[in-house]
């Protein structure tokens, strides 16, 4: 087997074994697949006074030491968390490494910028959402005391990130086409910056062609989380709003929230509108699972609060539906509408739960359209957004630093 050509470092913040797919899929299996090496430093999920390292898809992953108890251990667990970041950083920079990469975070990617300049080797940041931005926004919401702080945060957040670190980074990936051109409006160089967006593993679309699960006629199939920032009580309204015009539609919610009261309040919604018996809640289930009961969908639904934070952010279950052959109808969003208008897969339509209704009572009663729209969606994900096809283009921009700096 040939020997990896790329090597690189990357400190993120999500807890180990990190489940976020633009990090296993991409990351972890599909660039290394194509050669790139990838050692990796994740939080720890939960106490572990004996964390060191770990194995993460056969690579090598660095996991600090966290300690159970109350606020002495939280504290304890968190100097042990940034001792340890700075240190493996430091010792990444005199090692083997070709990048020294970070993913949303601030001070470990200040002492990355400095190591990566005094060692000659080369500091890539991973924007992955405006999490400075929505620092403020919460803390316009909270105000009082913890409103001020939050607002602190955001400010040197914005100022470490958007004035430092990305504006000094030999490159930067990011999430979309529009947090590129939010960010340029930052002063941050467009030639120095690629957006990679979300894609959907290759199996997901092996999974769909090998298997005919049959249409549940005037099923409507919302798959991915309930988190209350979604604001999908807008789904729900559209719904008892289709039920007028389609009677015989059903809705079935798949997934779960962050929070058990924010699934509770869709319920509660429910059941005021008389909606109960043609409203259906999953909960989490396994991910083929999840894949049968969205590609059952007489049409799928993809509502994204067009929020300007959200609006920067690459949506995942829209190519998700589309990769199942399923129509979708998704609402106005830099990137939904960009692939929807694209693909032909499906209706976009404003944020409004009459909007959504009609696209959605449309499909229903146009059933041989649906299809057709969903028909093309198959191929448009094979040819743009599978995890191999995404990661030849990231690995030729890693390609292309490394030839720069030699």
């Amino acid at each position: 087997m040939k020997s990896p050509n790329i090597r690189i470092y990357y400190s993120i913040i999500d807890p180990y074994p990190a489940y976020r797919v633009d990090l296993s899929e991409l990351v972890a299996k599909s660039l290394s697949a194509l050669h790139v090496e990838t050692a990796w430093f994740m939080a720890a999920d939960s106490a572990d006074p004996h964390a060191g390292r770990r194995d993460y898809f056969s690579q090598h992953c660095r996991v600090p030491r966290r300690y159970a108890g109350g606020a002495l251990a939280r504290l304890g667990s968190r100097l042990a968390y940034w001792l340890s970041d700075a240190g493996h950083m430091l010792r990444a920079a005199r090692g083997r490494y070709d990048v020294l990469q970070t993913r949303d975070k601030y001070l470990v990617s200040l002492l990355a910028l400095a190591a990566a300049r005094l060692s000659g080797k080369r500091f890539v940041y991973w924007c992955s959402y405006p999490f400075p931005e929505h620092a403020l926004e919460l803390a316009r919401e909270r105000g009082g005391l913890k409103g001020a702080l939050l607002a602190l945060k955001g400010r040197l957040a914005m100022f470490t990130l958007y004035r430092v670190v990305m504006r000094h980074a030999d490159h930067n990936f990011v999430q979309s086409e529009q947090m590129l051109r939010d960010l340029a409006g930052y002063g941050i160089a467009v030639d120095r910056m690629t957006p990679v967006p979300m894609g959907v593993p290759q199996r997901l679309l092996d999974w769909a062609a090998a298997r005919a699960v049959p249409v549940v006629p005037d099923r409507v199939v919302y798959l991915g989380t309930m988190a209350s920032v979604r604001r999908l009580h807008v789904l729900i309204d559209a719904f008892a709003l289709l039920r007028r015009r389609c009677p015989q539609a059903t809705l079935l919610m798949v997934g779960d929230g962050d929070f058990p009261h924010e699934r509770a309040a869709l319920q509660r919604q429910v059941a005021e509108l008389g909606l109960a018996e043609a409203v259906s809640f999953t909960g989490q289930v396994p991910i083929e699972e999840a894949w049968a009961l969205s590609s059952s969908a007489a049409v799928c639904v993809s509502p994204f609060y067009p929020s300007k934070i959200l609006a920067s952010t690459s949506p995942t279950k829209l190519v998700e539906y589309m990769a199942m052959g399923r129509p979708v109808v998704c609402n106005d969003h830099p990137e939904q509408s960009a692939i929807i208008r694209d693909s032909g897969a499906g209706l976009c339509v404003a944020w409004d739960p009459a909007a959504f209704a009609g696209a959605l009572a449309w499909m229903l009663e146009h059933p041989a359209q649906a299809e057709q729209m969903g028909a093309k969606g198959p191929a448009w994900v094979a040819a743009t957004r599978t995890y191999p096809i995404i990661a030849e283009s990231v690995r030729l921009t890693y390609q292309q630093l490394l030839q720069r700096a030699d």
